[in-house]
């Protein structure tokens, strides 16, 4: 089995390879050239005590998804292709170059898929590219978004990078799309969600009432494949294990860690005063803000997203996110660092 994946150096990327790798598949991962191999190696590592032989069999493309000659060498002779690859960023100065890369990127994939016959494609989107539901209603597949305004420049940029997966299904290519929550795993801890398990080991004294959905990077890129090599084609399917409150995720954390709880509620006032003094500081420091205007209205919004598709496809039992971020801490404990 011949097997294509972008976006390898990140974390989804990362344990995807880790899994294929594990099956004894012929991968192939494309990657910028300049991009550092030292956490998806980290990785391996600490996912098996043969992960640096199984790191070795993967055989590494230097290139770049904008690049459509480069896509197209990666993916010739594959079965199938994962696209792991994207820009994630909600600054406000990253937006132009976060959506062309994202969609263009995207259609190179695609086009590159559709002109190698290959089998499958299974691209990694967003719950953000579904949209938003009311308080109380669980965001679903068929959710519908309308509201472009009150989205993240992210979500703009899965929501059509998702239309030229769609795109190249009308044009005869075989794909499912995958939406996860909030991935949870170990990684690069100053970026992404492992990022929150830094946090509280600084010291981290605010929570805020909003509430998202969350899932294990294993369970994410286990439901991939599985997905892939199943006859089911052309949907897409949200991956959720539970959603919960940022407040009880990061007391999770903070019991694992053995660190002291968050215990002052941010609300609205104490937030945008935060963000106006992120501003301040990055006018005199060129330190950017940890605080955005999404970042800010996402903190304190209450999503809710459904696993019944999912769940129901493919029987599949979700590992519990306490005992996701257990087994996080425990590797982050261990210093595994990423510098």
């Amino acid at each position: 089995m011949n097997i294509t994946v972008t976006g390898g150096t990140g974390m989804t990327g990362s344990y995807l390879l880790f899994k294929l790798a594990e099956k004894g598949y012929k991968i192939t991962a494309l990657r910028r050239n300049n991009s550092n191999l030292k956490i998806t190696r980290k990785i391996f590592n600490v996912l098996s005590e043969k992960g640096e032989l199984l790191f070795s069999e993967i055989k590494w493309v230097d290139g770049n998804i904008l690049d459509f000659g480069s896509v197209d060498f990666a993916v010739k002779n594959a079965d199938f292709v994962y696209h792991t690859a994207a820009v994630v960023s909600f600054k406000p100065k990253d937006r132009k170059h976060m959506i062309y890369n994202n969609v263009q990127g995207t259609a190179n994939v695609v086009n590159a898929c559709l002109a190698n016959s290959v089998k499958k494609l299974c691209h990694v989107s967003s719950v953000a590219a579904i949209g938003n539901t009311l308080e109380g209603e669980l965001l679903k597949e068929d959710t519908e978004l309308t509201d472009f305004d009150n989205i993240s420049d992210y979500a703009v940029s899965k929501f059509q990078s998702e239309r030229e997966v769609w795109r190249g299904i009308a044009e005869g290519l075989n794909a499912v799309i995958v939406n996860p929550s909030i991935i949870l795993g170990a990684g690069n801890w100053e970026a992404g969600s492992p990022r929150l398990i830094k946090t509280i080991w600084d010291g981290l004294k605010f929570y805020t009432r909003g509430v998202n959905g969350f899932v294990d990077v294993r369970d994410v890129v286990d439901i991939m494949i599985l997905l892939t090599e199943s006859d089911i084609s052309n949907e897409r399917f949200i991956i959720n294990s539970e959603n919960i409150s940022y407040k009880y995720l990061f007391e999770i954390i903070a019991e694992n860690l053995e660190k002291k709880c968050p215990s002052v509620l941010a609300g609205s006032f104490m937030l945008e005063s935060m963000m106006y003094f992120d501003k301040i500081r990055y006018f005199f420091t060129g330190k950017e803000p940890r605080l955005t205007k999404y970042t800010l209205r996402s903190a304190q919004q209450k999503h809710s997203c459904s696993n019944e598709k999912i769940t129901s496809a493919l029987n599949f039992g979700f590992i519990p996110v306490e005992q996701s971020i257990k087994e996080i801490c425990q590797i982050f404990l261990k210093k595994f660092n990423t510098k």
